[in-house]
């Protein structure tokens, strides 16, 4: 999602198929806290939460797995 990719998009890397990624996308938002908006996008809502978590040294510590 950070670096823009589409459900389809991410699937492909991935080798999953596009519902199987918008469940799991669907996960995230709700374990973010993160609900439908018809003002903010939810995809950089979530990137914007990890992003303060890993600078706050929470669970996510910035360690995003090998460079790609």
């Amino acid at each position: 999602m950070a670096e823009g990719r589409s459900n389809l998009g991410i699937g492909k890397e991935l080798f999953l198929s596009a519902r199987t990624v918008e469940t799991h996308v669907t996960s995230v938002f709700t374990k973010l806290g993160l609900t439908q908006s018809d003002t903010e996008n939810n995809r950089v809502r979530a990137v914007l939460a990890f992003l303060r978590s890993a600078a706050s040294g929470g669970a996510a510590s910035g360690r995003a797995g090998p460079e790609r």
